[in-house]
């Protein structure tokens, strides 16, 4: 049997390479493993900063909601200041909204204004003249004088008609809801006689900012049945809507932040 040649010291030559071959094979894997922790690095990366801006539009919403709603609690502060106590309102900074008792405007089953309730709606509406052109579209502009501490803006402002219980069933009126409404327009048509600029408010997608609602019965806010809380849910109330972030984008927002981080 041949034996293989043997080199300087006696040293059997191999042939094939096996040593430079496994280094090559490791080399390589190296190679490999690096190249896969960069690309981890990188999607770590693009990740957290997609989270990062995820969370920063979400605060941007959070906060023009907080800016609408204290700007929604001025306006009404700044109206009963107005006001001074000379036309009993009750405001609800919560709801946003501002509320006169029915019984000073209108006789029962009727949406005629009393006589002497006309000036109460002359200052309800002088204070809207005020203030209302601060947060909306008025031609001509607002003056210096609006003291905006907040950034919200309104989108719509709604005068509702409110009765109790008791039905209603006359050649003028059929029901509740009629009589309610015909009492919220009657409101908004005495103010804007006094007051023609009131009309003309648009909110910032340039569609009319007041308008009215009737709800007869049906949204009490005294249910014990005696003839006081009868006599408070017959009312006229002010409901001033803030424009807040655009919903689609809000709920874009939250869904993706929900997405993330449930991976």
């Amino acid at each position: 049997m041949r034996r293989g040649m043997a080199g300087a010291g006696g040293r059997p030559i191999r042939h094939g390479g096996e040593g430079v071959a496994g280094g090559e094979y490791f080399a390589s894997m190296t190679d490999l493993m690096l190249g896969i922790v960069f690309i981890f690095i990188i999607m770590l990366m693009v990740f957290a900063l997609d989270m990062r801006h995820a969370e920063h539009r979400m605060t941007n919403a959070t906060s023009a909601l907080t800016e609408a709603d204290l700007a929604r609690r001025d306006l009404l502060r700044d109206m009963a200041k107005i006001l001074g106590g000379r036309l009993p309102v009750t405001i609800d900074e919560k709801d946003g909204t501002m509320r006169l008792g029915g019984d000073i405007l209108f006789p029962s089953g009727s949406a005629d204004v009393y006589p002497d309730a006309l000036p109460k709606l002359q200052l309800l509406g002088a204070a809207l003249d005020l203030v209302l052109p601060c947060y909306a579209v008025a031609a001509p502009p607002p003056t210096a004088s609006c003291d905006r501490r907040h950034q919200g803006r309104l989108d719509a402002v709604y005068i509702e008609g409110h009765t109790d219980t008791t039905p209603i069933h006359t050649p003028h009126f059929q029901n509740n809801w009629e009589l309610s409404a015909a009492r919220a327009s009657a409101t908004f048509r005495r103010m804007v006689e006094d007051f023609p600029a009131l009309g003309t408010l648009k909110n910032d997608a340039g569609r009319a900012l007041i308008g009215v609602s009737g709800y007869g019965e049906y949204r009490p806010i005294d249910t014990s049945g005696t003839p006081a809380g009868m006599r408070r849910n017959r009312r006229i109330e002010l409901r001033f809507i803030m424009a807040t972030p655009n919903a689609t984008v809000v709920k874009g927002v939250l869904n993706r932040v929900n997405a993330e981080r449930s991976r």
